[in-house]
C-alpha cells in the first residue's frame, strides 16, 4: 500500500500557525490604525464676555472766584487813519474864505474818473439822507432853510418852532462828520430868491473842511432869535449887496449878514451856459427860484449823488424841467446817462400841515427822481429824526413847535 499524503497544513502545521497569527495581527493593526486616522477632535469656541466694571464718578466742583467775561467791541478800521492823501489835503485846508475862486462846477466838474475812493480802491461810504440811503464819494446837499423850515403851526416863530430846521442842521452836520476823507462833497441852502452854497466848488471831507461846513452854518436861525425873514435893521442894504455878487468871479459876503443866513453867502444865479438849456414859465422873473435854482447848482458841481430836503414844489411841470435837466447834463456831463448824478427828494412836513398831502408833492417830482435813479422819502414829523436829548430841550422851550 502506498503511503497516503497528509494535508497541506498538516505539512505545515507551524507555519500555518504562524501565517494565521500575522494575519490577525494585521487585521489589529488596521483597525488600531483606521480609529487614529478617523477620530475627529472638535474644541469648543472661547466666547469672551465683557462685564461692566463700575468706577467711582467725580462730582464737578463749582469755581471758587467768580469769572467776569468782558465782550470787546470790534473796532472798525476808520479809512481817514488809512490814507495819505498830502497833496490833496494842503490844497483844500488852507482855503481861506472869502479867497476860494468860482469855476463853472469847481473840482466837482472836473474828470475825476471814477472818483478819489474808487481809484485808491476803496467802497464808497452808504449815506441816510432823512431815510433815503445811497452809497456815495461825491455828493452835494441842497436844504431848505427858508420860513417853512422854522414857523410854528400858529403860523410864528418861536425857539420851540426853530427846533425844526436845528434838527435839519444837526442831521446834516451828522452826515457830513461820516464822510471818509477821499469823499468829495458840497452843500446848499435856498429858498425862494436864495440859493447860498458852502463852497464854490467841491471839497475833500478833511477835518479842517468839515469844522469849517460846521462853522458855516452854526449862524443858521439861532434858537434865541426873536425876529426872522421879516424887515427891520438886520435887513438892511442886505439884499443890494447880495445881488451884486458874481457866483463865477467867486464873490462872497462875510460881514453884516443876517442871522438867519450862513456867516457867509454867495449868490448862486446859473451863466448863460445853464439857463440856455432851462425852459422857464410864463412868469419867468419867479419860476426860476427854490429848488429849481439849487438843483442847477447841484448839477453843476458834477457829483454822482444830489439830496434834496424842501416842503413843496415851484415851478412849471416837473416833466418840463427834467428835459431842461438832462439838457444841461448833456453839456457838463456828455451823452452817456450812467455818468449822470443820482437825484433823491426828501418831502417834509410843514408845521400844521396835512402829512396827506406830502404824497402829492412828492409825486410832482416822480418824473426827476426816476430819470435820475433816485429815491423819495416823506418825513411827517421832523421830531422823529430827533435825538432823545434835543426833543427833551424842544418840550421845555417856549413857543408852538
Amino acid at each position: 500500500m502506498g503511503k497516503k499524503n497528509k494535508p497541506f497544513f498538516a505539512k505545515h502545521a507551524k507555519s500555518s500557525a504562524a501565517l494565521i497569527s500575522l494575519g490577525i495581527h494585521a487585521v489589529i493593526i488596521m483597525i488600531a490604525i483606521s480609529f487614529v486616522a478617523f477620530t475627529v477632535i472638535t474644541k469648543e469656541e472661547k466666547v469672551f464676555e465683557a462685564k461692566e466694571v463700575k468706577r467711582p464718578k467725580m462730582k464737578l466742583k463749582k469755581l471758587q472766584v467768580p469769572v467776569k467775561i468782558e465782550k470787546r467791541k470790534k473796532q472798525t478800521a476808520k479809512l481817514r487813519k488809512r490814507i495819505v492823501v498830502k497833496k490833496a489835503r494842503r490844497t483844500t485846508s488852507n482855503i481861506q474864505m472869502p479867497e476860494i475862486t468860482g469855476t463853472i462846477g469847481g473840482l466837482g466838474a472836473m474828470n475825476v474818473a471814477g472818483g478819489l475812493g474808487g481809484d485808491i480802491g476803496f467802497s464808497m461810504p452808504e449815506i441816510n439822507f432823512f431815510g433815503v440811503k445811497k452809497k456815495s464819494e461825491k455828493v452835494v446837499f441842497i436844504v431848505l432853510a427858508g420860513p417853512a423850515s422854522t414857523g410854528g403851526s400858529n403860523g410864528r416863530q418861536s425857539p420851540k418852532s426853530r427846533m425844526c430846521f436845528f434838527t435839519l442842521r444837526a442831521r446834516l452836520n451828522d452826515m457830513v462828520e461820516a464822510l471818509p476823507e477821499y469823499a468829495l462833497f458840497n452843500a446848499a441852502f435856498f429858498q425862494m430868491e436864495l440859493t447860498t452854497p458852502f463852497s464854490t466848488n467841491m471839497l475833500l471831507a478833511t477835518d479842517a473842511n468839515k469844522a469849517k461846513m460846521l462853522d458855516w452854518d452854526s449862524t443858521v436861525n439861532p434858537l434865541e432869535l426873536e425876529q426872522t425873514f421879516a424887515g427891520g435893521p438886520i435887513y438892511e442894504d442886505f439884499w443890494d449887496r447880495y445881488l451884486a455878487l458874481d457866483w463865477y468871479k467867486g464873490e462872497v459876503m462875510m460881514e453884516d449878514v443876517p442871522p438867519v443866513y450862513p456867516k457867509w453867502v454867495y449868490n448862486y444865479t446859473p451863466g448863460p451856459h445853464i439857463m440856455k438849456h432851462y425852459t422857464l414859465g410864463l412868469r419867468d422873473e419867479r419860476e426860476f427860484i427854490h429848488v429849481n435854482r439849487a438843483i442847477c447848482f447841484a448839477l453843476e458841481q458834477k457829483p454822482d449823488t444830489i439830496f434834496i430836503l424842501t416842503t413843496n414844489y415851484i415851478g412849471v411841470d416837473s416833466a418840463v424841467n427834467l428835459q431842461s435837466y438832462i439838457n444841461i447834463c448833456k453839456e457838463i456831463y456828455g451823452p452817456d446817462r450812467k455818468k449822470y448824478p443820482s437825484i433823491n427828494v426828501v418831502i417834509m412836513a410843514r408845521s400844521g400841515q396835512d402829512a396827506q398831502n406830502l404824497s402829492k408833492v412828492l409825486s410832482k417830482y416822480s418824473p426827476i427822481i426816476n430819470y435820475f435813479r433816485g429815491k423819495g422819502e416823506i418825513i411827517e414829523d421832523i421830531r422823529d429824526h430827533m435825538t432823545p436829548e434835543e426833543r427833551e430841550a424842544m418840550e421845555s422851550m417856549e413857543g408852538v413847535f
